[in-house]
């Protein structure tokens, strides 16, 4: 599974996808909207509820790419 597989099932991009999983670990992102179709992508976005497993693919996917979801305010434990 990925950002685009879970997209496609829904209709919608992986930025879509990956604003959809912002929004479900908690933060409200501030989206620089410079093209109309951004406003759809927000509209998709927003009907986008992601399963605990799919939130689970997508940070094992983040892992693997070495990417670190951690907000700057985030610390370990």
């Amino acid at each position: 599974m990925s950002r685009s597989s879970i997209g496609e099932d829904r209709g919608a991009s992986a930025a879509d996808v990956a604003t959809a999983w912002a929004i479900a670990k908690g933060t409200t992102p501030i989206i620089g909207v410079t093209k109309a179709g951004h406003i759809d992508g927000l509209v998709r976005t927003h009907g986008i509820e992601l399963a605990d497993a799919e939130i689970a693919e997508l940070e094992a996917l983040a892992d693997a790419a070495d990417v670190d979801t951690r907000g700057s305010w985030e610390h370990d434990m």
